[in-house]
């Protein structure tokens, strides 16, 4: 059974640490000095590997390690960060898939599927808009404001289709790390996803009267943080009550005049609800509206994303690498999104988690331990193995 080095991939994750680390952390945003320079030190490590390597003005850098027979599968992630990030958010699932292709250059290995290593640009989303890099490999149409913007850092709709995978895919793995503590709590080393999560967001306002906070008694005033307030508290227990795997955040307020001595006249909060199943959006949305009807003065949908179910044959290679290699494994939902989504609408998708210490990512603090980082990266070639044989 072939196994990745280990020490050789922590040592290559640290170094691409070191090429965006700043006084409070990792910060690799898309198109920025670091961005590409991060993408050369990657490019060389798919050349090392065996691969093939080409770039482009998307900011996608792809390494193709090629087959005996047609069919591709593809293995990859990003390498653009939030700010103050840690090391592994994306950059597990690029590494390891070099990792993977020069476990199987280094023994002589001809893979009967083609199989490329993508580092897909601009995931994140921070910079012009979520999935750049992934949507264009798939051949998923830019969105509205993907061409508002990409033409500020050099590349248009052009490069855009350019971009595109040349050739079908019959298979897609992406290794990540979990993000969360679900696999920590529940002491399993490796997750098998199922799907990553519908996900909808509003802005809910709230009005009042605005007042001076001395003169006016309180059974005559008329607060909106006061009803904003009560919706809050009310969020959390519909989302309990409706779906135990939902999740709903109230992560943002405006108030107005947000002054200490006036009574807020308007507050408008932001309200996310995800879960897999995306009928439980709906209905806990419907019950909250619904309970402040009086309250609520207006409500915007501002965002909007179905869920993306990974693909059985994948999600079952997965499993069957896991168990052959002795680790504990748990199916499970994503929370978080992922360039898998854009993978799923074109190809057999699958994705591997491995635990976060804490559960703490987009952080300095994010960590997974060193021997986690190599059990994934084994489950993603043993996987990969697994699929070239069908």
């Amino acid at each position: 059974m072939l196994t990745i080095q280990g020490q050789r991939l922590q040592q290559q994750l640290e170094t691409l640490a070191k090429l965006a680390r700043g006084p409070e952390g990792i910060c690799r945003l898309a198109y920025s000095e670091s961005f590409w320079r991060s993408n050369e030190y990657v490019a060389g490590l798919m050349r090392q590997a065996g691969m093939e390597v080409s770039t482009n003005p998307v900011g996608n850098v792809v390494g193709t390690y090629a087959g005996e027979e047609a069919g591709r599968i593809v293995l990859g992630s990003h390498i653009d960060s939030v700010v103050n990030a840690g090391m592994f958010d994306g950059c597990l699932g690029v590494l390891a898939g070099i990792e993977t292709v020069r476990t199987l250059h280094e023994n002589g290995i001809r893979p009967r599927h083609t199989i490329e290593v993508a580092a897909f640009a601009e995931e994140e989303g921070l910079v012009i808009a979520g999935l750049v890099g992934s949507r264009a490999y798939c051949g998923l149409p830019p969105t509205e404001i993907m061409v508002e913007r990409m033409e500020q850092h050099g590349f248009n709709q052009a490069d855009f289709a350019a971009a595109r995978c040349k050739g079908p895919i019959d298979y897609a793995l992406e290794l990540h790390i979990e993000q969360g503590c679900v696999l920590e709590n529940q002491r399993r080393q490796v997750g098998v996803v199922s799907a990553i999560i519908a996900l909808k967001r509003f802005l809910v306002e709230f009005s009042g009267t605005e007042n001076h906070a001395g003169t006016t008694p309180m059974p005559l005033r008329n607060d909106a943080l006061v009803k904003a307030a009560r919706f809050v508290q009310r969020v959390r227990q519909v989302v309990m009550e409706t779906d135990p795997d939902m999740v709903g955040t109230v992560g943002k307020l405006d108030v107005t005049p947000n002054a200490m001595n006036t009574i807020p006249g308007k507050v408008v909060l932001t309200l996310e609800l995800r879960a897999l199943n995306a009928a439980s959006i709906d209905i806990a949305y419907q019950r909250l509206m619904e309970e402040f009807r009086d309250d609520i003065s207006a409500c915007q949908l501002t965002m909007q994303q179905p869920s993306y179910h990974m693909d059985d044959t994948v999600r079952q290679a997965i499993r069957e690498a896991a168990a052959d290699l002795g680790f504990t494994w748990m199916d499970m939902g994503s929370g978080a999104g992922h360039d898998s989504m854009s993978l799923a609408q074109v190809t057999r998708a699958g994705m591997i988690f491995v635990p976060s210490i804490g559960g703490i990512s987009h952080s300095p603090l994010e960590k997974t331990s060193w021997e986690d980082v190599a059990n994934g990266a084994n489950v993603l070639l043993r996987a990969a193995e697994k699929l070239d044989r069908l």
